[in-house]
C-alpha cells in the first residue's frame, strides 16, 4: 500500500472510536465557505464534506484500509454487467421519523437525474438508466452500459427522503434538510451559523457530542484569532506559517494529515492563447511546484507529475512530467508566436485550499520570469465557484479534486466534454476515460487509465501542481482525528467539560 494510504488508513482507523450513549457538549467549528444550499442533490462544493457528512448518509462508503464498505446497503452484488442490487438496511429512519426504504434510493437517483432538476451532481451518476424497487429493502440499479466506477460514486451519493422532499419542496430541503445521518438540522442564519443536533435513533447510535455549532469564517487569519480567543473549537484550511504559530499557544493542538486531494490549475483551452498546446506546455514547465511546497506551504505537499494522485487507479510512475524550465517555456511562447511574452489570468479562491491565494500568487511571480505577463484575481469560495460553473474564467483556475472516491473516473466531470468538462476537449482524452469506465477488468482498466494520464500530461490538460496535506487546528478539549478525504465526521468525537 502507498505510504501515504497507509498513514490515511491509520488516521481513519482512529477516527472510528464508539460514540457516548448521551450526547453532552457543544462543539464550534469554523468552515472557509458559506454552503450554497443544503440539499445535498444540489450541491457540488463543499457540503457534504464539512457539513452533509453529519447530515446525511449513503449507500456505500470507504473504511481505513480503503475498501467500499456498507452504510444504508448492508450488501450488494453484481447480477449482471449492467445490474447492481443492494439489499437495505432495515429500521433505518430519516430525522422526521419517515422510513428509509428502496423507494427513497429510487426518489433520490430520479430527483437526480431528472434534466429539470438541473443537478449538479447529474454527470456523477449519467450512466444509471433506472432503478427497480424489488420490495422496501432491495433495489436493483441498472446501467447502461458496464460502468465500473458505480460504487465509488456511491460513496459521495446522500439519500434524501421522498415524502418531506414531496411535502415541503427543493425549497423545504435546501432550508431545512433531513437526513439519516448521526445529526440533525436544527438552524440556518445565513452568514452566521449553521446548528446540527445529535439524531439519538441513527444506525450506529448517537453520537458523543449533542450540538454542533458551525461557522463561516472565509479568512484564515480571523479563523486563527477565532481559535485563540476561544471562540471555536476546531477551523480547517490553516496555512503552515499560522500552523507554527498555533502550535506555540497553550491549550491548543495542529493536526497535519496526508490528504487524497490534489491542487491543480484548469486551463481554458477553448480560448487563445491556451488553445494552443504549447502555451500550456509552457505554463508547466514555467511553474517550479517544488520552490512552492517549500516555500509557500513549508513543505507540507507532494509535486505531481501528472493528473493522478498516488494510490489512484491512474497513476502511472512513467509520467514524469514538467521539470521547472524557464528558458523553455520562453521558447515554447516563442514557437507559439509570442516571442514578446503572452498576458495571462490566473484565477484562485481564498481560503478553500491550503494556502491558495498564496500558490496563485508564487505562480505568477515564475511565470512572469518565463515571459509571461500574468495578473492574479481572488475571489470567496461561494462566489468563485459559480464563476466556475458559469464558465467565467478566461484562463488559469486553480481548483482541488479529491475525496473519498480515489478512482480515475472522479476526473471525468472535470475533463471529459461528455461530462461537465466545461474548458477543455480532446477527443483522444474523451474515448479513454469512456472506455476505462466501461471495463471491469481491473488490469485492463489500470492500462487504459495509465495510458490516459499520459496523453493528459502530453497535451498540458492542466498545470499540475501537487497533493496537499491538510492542516487543522483544534482546542485540546475536543479529541477528534481528521479524515484524509476532508471530511469532517464527527461521530465518534467527543468534548471535555
Amino acid at each position: 500500500m502507498n505510504k501515504w494510504l497507509l498513514v490515511a488508513a491509520t488516521l481513519l482507523a482512529l477516527a472510528s472510536a464508539a460514540p457516548a450513549a448521551d450526547p453532552r457538549g457543544e462543539l464550534r467549528v469554523a468552515i472557509p465557505w458559506t454552503p450554497e444550499t443544503l440539499d445535498p442533490t444540489m450541491n457540488l462544493s463543499s457540503l457534504r464534506a464539512a457539513i452533509g457528512v453529519g447530515l446525511f448518509d449513503s449507500l456505500v462508503g470507504r473504511d481505513p484500509s480503503n475498501r467500499i464498505v456498507p452504510e444504508l446497503a448492508e450488501s450488494w452484488k453484481l447480477l449482471d454487467d449492467l445490474t447492481w442490487q443492494f439489499r437495505l438496511r432495515r429500521d433505518v429512519v430519516f430525522h422526521d421519523g419517515e422510513p428509509f426504504t428502496a423507494e427513497a434510493v429510487r426518489f433520490t437517483f430520479q430527483r437526480v437525474l431528472d434534466p429539470e432538476q438541473k443537478s449538479p451532481n447529474r454527470a456523477n451518476v449519467a450512466e444509471v438508466a433506472r432503478v427497480d424497487v424489488l420490495d422496501d429493502l432491495t433495489v436493483n440499479v441498472v446501467t447502461r452500459q458496464p460502468y465500473a466506477p458505480l460504487l465509488n460514486r456511491l460513496i459521495d451519493f446522500p439519500i434524501v427522503p421522498p415524502r418531506y422532499t414531496a411535502e415541503k419542496g427543493n425549497q423545504g430541503l435546501a432550508l431545512r434538510p433531513v437526513g439519516t445521518g448521526p445529526f440533525k438540522f436544527v438552524s440556518l442564519v445565513k452568514d452566521d451559523r449553521l446548528v446540527v443536533e445529535a439524531f439519538e435513533r441513527h444506525r450506529r447510535g448517537a453520537p458523543a457530542i449533542k450540538r454542533i455549532v458551525f461557522k463561516p469564517i472565509p479568512e484564515p487569519f480571523t479563523r486563527a484569532a477565532a481559535l485563540r480567543n476561544g471562540e471555536v473549537d476546531l477551523i480547517t484550511t490553516v496555512p503552515p506559517t499560522l500552523a507554527r504559530d498555533l502550535e506555540r499557544v497553550p491549550g491548543l493542538k495542529v493536526h497535519r494529515t496526508p490528504s487524497t486531494w490534489e491542487i491543480y490549475l484548469g486551463l481554458n483551452a477553448f480560448r487563445k492563447p491556451l488553445s494552443d498546446v504549447r502555451v500550456r506546455q509552457a505554463l508547466n514547465y514555467a511553474s517550479d511546484v517544488d520552490t512552492i511546497i517549500k516555500t509557500v506551504l513549508d513543505g507540507h505537499g507532494r509535486r505531481l507529475t501528472g493528473p493522478f494522485t498516488p494510490g489512484m487507479i491512474g497513476h502511472e510512475p512513467a509520467v514524469k512530467g514538467y521539470p521547472h524550465d524557464a528558458a523553455r517555456a520562453r521558447r515554447l511562447l516563442a514557437d507559439a508566436g509570442h516571442p514578446d511574452g503572452v498576458e495571462i489570468t490566473l484565477d484562485a479562491p481564498n481560503g478553500r485550499y491550503q494556502g491558495d491565494k498564496e500558490i496563485a500568487e508564487a505562480l505568477a511571480g515564475q511565470w512572469a520570469k518565463a515571459g509571461f505577463r500574468p495578473k492574479v484575481q481572488v475571489a470567496e469560495w461561494g462566489v468563485y465557484f459559480k464563476r466556475y460553473l458559469g464558465k467565467q474564467f478566461s484562463d488559469a483556475y486553480l481548483l482541488g479534486t479529491g475525496g473519498p472516491m480515489q478512482d480515475g473516473d472522479e476526473l471525468y466531470n472535470l475533463v471529459s466534454s461528455k461530462g461537465r468538462g466545461l474548458y477543455y476537449k480532446n477527443d483522444k482524452v474523451d474515448a479513454l476515460f469512456d472506455l476505462g469506465r466501461g471495463t471491469t477488468d481491473p488490469a485492463r482498466r489500470r492500462k487504459i487509465y495509465d495510458d490516459l494520464a499520459l496523453v493528459m500530461t502530453e497535451d498540458a490538460t492542466w498545470v499540475f501542481l501537487l497533493q496537499q496535506v491538510d492542516i487543522y487546528a483544534t482546542r485540546e478539549r475536543l479529541a477528534w482525528t481528521p479524515r484524509p478525504d476532508q471530511w469532517l465526521t464527527f461521530h465518534g468525537a467527543t468534548l471535555k467539560p
